[in-house]
């Protein structure tokens, strides 16, 4: 079972200096799980604790809001938030399960990954799902990695332990060797979050799929701290090429991306939903005016169009075909 969590609401806070309002919490909390997604991230992108010190950046909302938002505009969602030692307290902690929370994940850098138990602890007592984030995880060797991990796994305390490319840095043969080494050696879950610095996100988010991970994280359009995260569009996309079907509707999701979300962006971050559907389509774009002078005189859905001229013709479709097929679906709309 592979876990998607989507990072927008919180990793994806640093691209708008944190300032995600209630208003765009529920129509993102609720837009995601009105499309399937089970695991949402929200608040400050340095986790519980950070919204009100100046020194991590002022969010807009404080931690109460941003979980309880998240909770009414998603019910059936598992609601996660960040936890970061010495920023955050356990009496946020407590005030977050309060608030519903259901999930939470414990991270400090890989040398000081001790830090983390007395919260985890703390955390279970109150029945919420724990992750420890194990942050700029490359730093160490992967049998050092491997290790830390054997050692966190003997706790018996997190249901996911992640791997984080807090750097961007790795590729996949990298990714593969921490993962392949660890997997065979522990029982808990493995986990993984990964920046796109050197556009890796998506490849190295499958690879440790393939490498044995159930957790990953993405974002929407990308969004997230530096070059940003993994895309969710994509990821989606791409986990159903390997036979992993999590039944959320690609149109569906690029509507959301393109007119909740992109909205919200002051910078691009990852690929619009028209160039991601061109290669999910195998469309050459160099048909472009086909299918707009098409969709203006019929009036139907573009990425529709492409995608059912493609499935038929994607070498050298022809005018009367993208006429043939968009008179075909007007006829089924």
């Amino acid at each position: 079972m592979i876990n998607i969590l989507d990072n927008t609401l919180r990793d994806g806070s640093y691209v708008i200096d944190f300032q995600f309002s209630e208003t765009d919490t529920k129509n993102i909390t609720n837009g995601l799980g009105q499309l399937g997604f089970k695991y949402i991230e929200v608040g400050h992108g340095l986790g519980l604790g950070a919204w009100n010190n100046s020194k991590f950046g002022l969010s807009l909302e404080n931690d109460d809001t941003y979980i309880r938002s998240a909770v009414e505009s998603s019910p059936e969602a598992v609601i996660s938030a960040f936890f970061i030692p010495g920023i955050g307290s356990f009496d946020d902690i407590t005030k977050a399960h309060e608030n519903g929370l259901r999930m939470i994940r414990i991270g400090t850098n890989i040398n000081t990954y001790q830090q983390t138990k007395e919260y985890v602890e703390y955390a279970k007592k109150l029945g919420l799902i724990v992750g420890v984030n194990l942050m700029k995880s490359y730093a160490v060797k992967p049998y050092e990695f491997s290790s830390i991990v054997k050692e966190i796994d003997s706790w018996q305390l997190a249901d996911v332990i992640y791997f984080v490319d807090s750097a961007g840095c790795l590729f996949p043969h990298e990714i593969h060797e921490y993962f392949d080494r660890t997997k065979q050696i522990i029982t808990t879950d493995l986990g993984f979050h990964g920046h796109n610095n050197l556009s890796m996100g998506i490849a190295n988010t499958l690879q440790s799929i393939k490498s044995g991970a159930t957790f990953v994280d993405s974002c929407i359009q990308g969004m997230g701290r530096s070059a940003g995260n993994a895309q969710t569009e994509i990821l989606v996309y791409a986990l159903s090429k390997f036979g992993i079907e999590l039944g959320i509707d690609l149109y569906k999701l690029y509507e959301f991306s393109e007119k909740v979300v992109r909205p919200l962006m002051p910078n691009k971050q990852g690929l619009s939903p028209d160039e991601i559907h061109i290669g999910v389509s195998k469309f050459h774009s160099s048909y472009m005016p086909f299918v707009k002078s098409t969709c203006e005189e019929i009036g139907v859905d573009e990425r529709r169009l492409i995608k059912e001229v493609s499935d038929i013709n994607c070498l050298n479709p022809t005018e009367d075909l993208f006429k043939k097929i968009s008179k075909e679906l007007y006829e089924n709309i």
